[in-house]
């Protein structure tokens, strides 16, 4: 009987558990915006489905080949020189992906795909806790739909894990720290930080800009809170394998900074101002323009946040700064930059442009009645939506064959060799990886013919790459020429006019001699 009544009691216990899943589930989809925002994913997800089949096969391109080839390294122990200035999760959860039977395709639908999906949950959860359910929806629709996000989701790259990492380390701290007082939270954030740190050093952002707002707000009381130590002590001892590992591989612990010193010399980098209308496109633009209306409230109590530590636009304040911070660093740091390296601003945004979204069809709504309001915004989220549509559809299907030369010459080379047979190429990460042998390279405009023949009598490689993918220097087109006989073409890869754009050389070294 004592038996039968603690099972009786284990079964109340599974019983009432499963129940107030079933209540909390049911009450979340009692919201309409929630169901709505489900619509949003949906669509969201199917639209990325439709482009990550249509890729699956497209050759991958520099960087990708990097953290490909660093992965094959990692997991098979395939020769390859690691960039020093690549950091080691990406292509580490890769190598885990690929040890266990992953190809390429499944990895990429694994590490990019889902977690662009999830880019859009996180956004409404988030701005769900900044501001409302109506903000939250059309932001999300907003993120779904950016050309940025659609593009990079199906290319073998971080940017798209980096963000979500840096995206849900902002949400778990604001949750956690700012709305309410979880410390378990504010911990994980710093978990997160290092995480996307760790994807990208760039992922710097995330926290930088959490360090300027609680300067602003909770000013030198910060630095007496023992929950933002704890954090930030999370934070590196997360980092602390890496820079352990950079140490003794690299000999610098510290190496990944090579690749984001700032470009020196150049010009001010104020043409960032003109990524924010390519990040929303025009009919977007015209709300995100309209949606600074409503920071106004928050500009003008400025001087009382920063006297009486005003606290009412809290959210506002941190929406500004996330991105005010990445336009600082890219005029005044990097000065050059490409539009996925500025992704760490999207939420912003998107959210200054729902907001002006909203202050338009709440007008509309109040003016003209809700049916005509509805009208007018289905009119912008179709018509916008349309255009960032439209601008991933032609940039995915025009390079769905760019490097196919070089994949296709790779894997020639893994069915036509030995594994201990080296290659040269200036293709330098995916020629490894397709061909999965040792490959040499030769810095562009760094040298003189005489030292690179050395090179080439030294390393021997097998086979012989030129290309019109990457810069050479003039004599290593030269080369198969100037020693007839040494220099056999095995493989010529042409344009559909008939230009050749890499040919394959097998050397045979009793007739080079220099």
């Amino acid at each position: 009987m004592e038996i039968a009544g603690e099972d009786t009691k284990k079964g109340d216990l599974k019983d009432n558990g499963q129940g107030k899943i079933k209540n909390s589930l049911k009450s979340w989809l009692s919201n309409k915006y929630n169901l709505y925002f489900l619509a949003v994913l949906g669509f969201a997800f199917a639209v990325r489905l439709y482009y990550f089949f249509m890729t699956s096969g497209q050759p991958v391109w520099w960087d990708e080949g990097e953290y490909l080839s660093f992965a094959n390294n990692l997991a098979f122990d395939i020769p390859y020189d690691i960039n020093p200035q690549r950091v080691v999760l990406f292509p580490f959860l890769i190598s885990l992906l690929f040890r266990i039977g992953f190809n390429e395709t499944a990895a990429k639908f694994a590490l990019v795909l889902l977690p662009s999906v999830l880019v859009v949950v996180v956004t409404y959860l988030f701005v769900k806790d900044l501001y409302d359910a109506k903000t939250a929806l059309v932001a999300s629709f907003l993120t779904s739909v950016l050309w940025v996000h659609l593009f990079y989701s199906m290319r073998m790259m971080n940017d798209e894990i980096g963000f979500l990492f840096g995206l849900l380390g902002w949400f778990m701290f604001w949750k956690g720290y700012v709305s309410g007082k979880n410390n378990k939270l504010v911990y994980l954030s710093g978990f997160l930080f290092a995480l996307t740190f760790l994807m990208r050093p760039a992922g710097i952002f995330y926290p930088a800009t959490l360090f300027v707002f609680l300067l602003l707000t909770d000013k030198f009381k910060m630095f007496a809170k023992k929950e933002l130590w704890i954090m930030a002590l999370v934070f590196l001892l997360t980092l602390a394998p890496h820079l352990i590992w950079s140490h003794y591989y690299h000999g610098n612990a510290l190496a990944f900074q090579g690749a984001y010193g700032g470009t020196g010399g150049n010009p001010l980098g104020w043409q960032v101002f003109g990524f924010i209308q390519i990040y929303t496109e025009l009919i977007f633009f015209i709300f995100f323009l309209v949606g600074l209306i409503t920071l106004l409230p928050m500009i003008l109590s400025f001087d009382k946040l920063l006297i009486n530590n005003y606290r009412k636009y809290d959210n506002d304040l941190f929406i500004v700064l996330s991105f005010l911070f990445v336009l600082a660093v890219a005029i005044f740091v990097l000065r050059k930059f490409e539009d996925r390296w500025l992704v760490a601003f999207s939420l912003a945004i998107f959210v200054i442009s729902a907001k002006g979204i909203i202050l338009v069809t709440d007008w509309l709504k109040k003016h003209s009645g809700k049916v005509f309001a509805l009208i007018v915004l289905a009119l912008i989220l179709i018509s916008g939506s349309y255009l960032h549509l439209s601008h991933a559809d032609v940039l995915i299907k025009d390079r769905l064959t760019s490097y196919l030369p070089v994949r296709d010459s790779g894997l020639w080379i893994r069915e036509n060799s030995n594994p201990n047979d080296v290659v040269f190429s200036m293709s330098s990460p995916q020629t490894p990886y397709y061909s999965q042998r040792k490959t040499i390279t030769y810095p562009y405009l760094e040298g003189n013919e005489s030292d690179f023949v050395d090179l080439l009598l030294r390393e021997k490689p097998r086979y012989y790459l030129v290309s019109a993918f990457e810069r050479h220097d003039q004599f290593m087109y030269e080369l198969p020429q100037k020693y007839q006989g040494a220099f056999n073409p095995v493989q010529v890869y042409q344009s559909s006019s008939g230009e050749p754009l890499l040919a394959v050389y097998e050397v045979n070294y009793a007739n080079f001699s220099p």
